[in-house]
């Protein structure tokens, strides 16, 4: 053991951050790092940190860790100021730190200002090259990494057992497909995991399963729609879940899809019978102009009127429907808040979640507000702290600060409510008929209550700053509110 090298895997949170990661069934485990845990040889002992569960570093910027001989981190936009932090204190003790994720695959060369190299798109192809290169002295400043097969993951599995004893993660992720051939404007999949859908071999998902089967409380597929984009993937998926219950793979499980599956009685059959409790649906708006403005063609095809009629189909299997809206789009108006909580209430949709528009790093989105000088969260990488959904980084076009705010409230009232989540969880166990589902959905209700109030909370934050009137100013957009209603003052 003396001999050996020491590597620290870090995920990094946000001092304070509030968001996804604090519903309970998406605090999982970051199967990423999981990967290169496996995939690192035996002459390195591997440690890993979960910024969700324990500091890397103190309030003075020291590690809390006894040391490494290289420290692997991985970011996403919103993470990268804390990681920069952590490599600082690093290298600050002489120790080495590559980066990889998103936001080092869209910003390298800002990335690699703070760290010693960088890892571009997916590290699993790359990782025992590295590894090498460090151990003779030749780490390189930059590594592109690629898109990952997926037939490889056949013969690699993250290393769950170690992040499990770690911290006693209740929920894992599965890969069952990566990549999206859409191009949504705020979308930035594409950049990251490749326009190519990639699919990986049923069989190869069905042993995974069966090698972890009984071990979590719940399984989340981590694709970003693994229904996929054609009826040959249709056709992969239904095959998925139908050997999941011929070989009896029972797991509570759920993931991520569009509307279009709605139609699709046996795969939806098929999915209840070998444990699905739950489907995320991006609705993102109930306004045609805003599903247009953000290319989300799959749901104008399917048309807003015909979303009650998929729920409901969806709803009648068995499933808890989850529905995510985005406020905050150039076509939103006052009314759009309740006109989305009634759609909630009026189509029994068992879960909604929400979040503002964020312009994520050089998506399609970022480059237009960009272009028209509507970012005023611009003080980077400081500032890539706010590019989230729980913050607002963007001058509105149809609603003041204090509507948004105000609207936000009204859902707040209207939809997470403790009368109003007990009722909705009624219903979810009287339709659904599956007592799995319904305690899904009220589970993710309850723990949404905290994550709205924070995002209220963050723009009361924004409007005293007195930054967003600043913006307004900069680019002479005229204003279309009273001063003198603020946001500070005691709602009633």
């Amino acid at each position: 053991m003396a001999n050996k090298r020491k590597l620290v895997l870090i995920n990094p949170h946000p001092i304070g951050n509030v968001g996804e990661e604090n519903v309970s069934v998406l605090t999982q485990m970051p199967v990423n790092l999981g990967y290169l845990v496996s995939l690192t040889p035996e002459n390195w002992e591997v440690d890993m940190i979960d910024e969700t569960e324990e500091h890397a570093i103190d309030n003075g910027n020291n590690l809390t860790f006894p040391g490494a001989d290289l420290v692997g981190i991985t970011s996403v936009s919103y993470q990268a100021p804390r990681a920069y932090q952590i490599a600082a204190a690093c290298r600050k003790k002489g120790i080495p730190v590559v980066m990889g994720g998103v936001h080092a695959t869209i910003y390298p060369h800002e990335v690699a200002k703070h760290v010693n190299s960088v890892v571009k798109r997916e590290a699993i192809s790359i990782w025992d090259t590295l590894l090498s290169d460090f151990e003779h002295g030749r780490l390189q400043e930059f590594y592109e990494g690629g898109l990952t097969p997926l037939d490889n993951l056949k013969i690699i599995y993250p290393d769950r057992e170690f992040l499990k004893e770690k911290y006693g993660y209740r929920y894992s992720g599965i890969t069952t497909s990566a990549g999206c051939p859409f191009s949504c404007e705020f979308c930035s999949v594409p950049q990251a995991q490749g326009q190519k859908y990639r699919e990986r071999p049923v069989e190869d998902v069905l042993d995974e399963m069966q090698a972890i089967q009984g071990k979590f409380r719940g399984l989340v597929l981590t694709d970003e729609n693994f229904y996929g984009h054609s009826k040959k993937s249709n056709e992969r998926v239904r095959s998925l879940f139908k050997e999941m219950v011929e070989r009896g793979i029972y797991q509570n499980w759920f993931g991520f899809t569009s509307l279009n599956i709605y139609k699709d009685d046996e795969t939806l059959d098929y999915m209840v019978r070998s444990g699905c409790v739950g489907v995320l649906i991006g609705i993102e708006s109930l306004n045609k102009d805003a599903l247009e403005s953000m290319n989300k063609h799959v749901n104008l095809r399917i048309t807003i009127d015909k979303y009650y009629e998929a729920i409901k189909n969806i709803r009648k299997h068995g499933i808890a429907v989850w529905g995510t809206v985005i406020f905050g789009n150039d076509a939103d108006t006052v009314e759009t808040f309740d006109e989305v909580a009634d759609f909630v209430l009026d189509s029994n949709l068992d879960i909604m979640t929400c979040g503002i528009l964020c312009p994520f790093i050089n998506t399609p989105l970022y480059k237009r507000l960009e272009k028209d000088r509507r970012l005023f969260r611009t003080n980077f990488p400081d500032d890539w702290v706010y590019y989230t959904s729980h913050h607002l980084v963007h001058i509105l076009n149809n609603l003041s600060l204090q509507e948004l705010a105000g609207g936000m409230e009204r859902l707040q009232q209207r939809l997470w409510s403790t009368e109003v989540i007990r009722k909705r969880f009624q219903n979810s166990r009287q339709v659904l008929n599956n007592n799995n589902s319904a305690m899904f959905a009220l589970k993710v209700n309850w723990d949404w209550r905290d994550v709205i109030a924070h995002f209220i909370e963050n723009l009361k934050k924004l409007e005293a700053t007195g930054m967003y009137q600043e913006a307004l100013e900069r680019v002479g957009k005229k204003k279309r509110f009273n001063e003198s209603s603020s946001l500070m003052a005691t709602k009633v």
